[in-house]
């Protein structure tokens, strides 16, 4: 059994492809043959070749057309309306499938890149990488580091406590508040001196000033409030100074 279409129609006998060939070159006039005929040939190929596949995929696209075509014909001539255009879709549909034919032809005979060989599919350039692994312990790191700072130029930090602030400073500015005697809630570090540019002096005032609301609050002379960590300490004087 061939694997290539034969057709034997109105004096023609060859391939389908021979047809479609001469067809091409005005040598046969694909609209004088009997389509009838053709479509019996066709189905009779496609049917004795249905279990390749190869062949199945390129013609039982035309082969359900040549059957719904064979339909069209075999219908009386009165309701038979569509049959000539279906005819003349054929003859363009056979010289398509010729046009399709050729080009795969060509485009299998172009250079194929890879196609006998395979080449390298990694970069020419490499990198080389240097790893240091340093073998030592826990214990080893240790002595290093206690060595290294055995030998480090020590830094002397001398605190002069003659220039730092006492608790006795602090109730010195909280006498500005009490003068006041304002009962509202007031920011205690807004009685600080606003002349301390020290940053060590401006900490010591804090401190100062802090200690010396402590005690004041303890002895009932104000009251002290924070809403929050980090927030303003508020302080107020307490009613009568804490006498009831």
């Amino acid at each position: 059994m061939t694997d290539e279409l034969q057709l034997n129609i109105s004096g023609f006998e060859g391939p389908l492809d021979l047809l479609l060939e001469l067809a091409k070159k005005q040598k046969v006039d694909l609209t004088k043959l009997s389509i009838l005929e053709l479509t019996d040939q066709f189905l009779i190929f496609v049917k004795n070749h249905i279990n390749q596949l190869n062949l199945t995929a390129d013609y039982l696209v035309m082969a359900s057309y040549l059957a719904y075509l064979k339909s069209k014909l075999l219908l009386p001539k009165e309701e038979n309306t569509e049959a000539d255009d279906l005819e003349y879709d054929l003859t363009k549909r056979l010289i398509h499938y010729n046009a399709i034919k050729i080009a795969s032809e060509k485009i299998n005979n172009l250079f194929q890149e890879g196609k006998d060989f395979f080449t390298r599919q990694f970069d020419e350039k490499f990198v080389v990488s240097h790893k240091i692994v340093i073998n030592v312990t826990f214990h080893d790191l240790l002595n290093t580091y206690l060595k290294i700072e055995k030998n480090r130029k020590k830094i002397n930090f001398h605190l002069d406590k003659n220039h730092l602030f006492t608790v006795e400073d602090g109730n010195k500015w909280l006498k500005y508040f009490f003068n006041k005697n304002n009962l509202e809630w007031e920011n205690l570090f807004s009685y600080l001196p606003k002349q301390i540019e020290n940053i060590i002096l401006k900490k010591s005032a804090v401190v100062s000033i802090l200690q010396a609301s402590l005690k004041l609050a303890q002895d009932g002379k104000l009251e002290i409030y924070q809403s929050e960590s980090f927030k303003n300490i508020q302080i107020r004087l307490k009613d009568n100074h804490g006498q009831k």
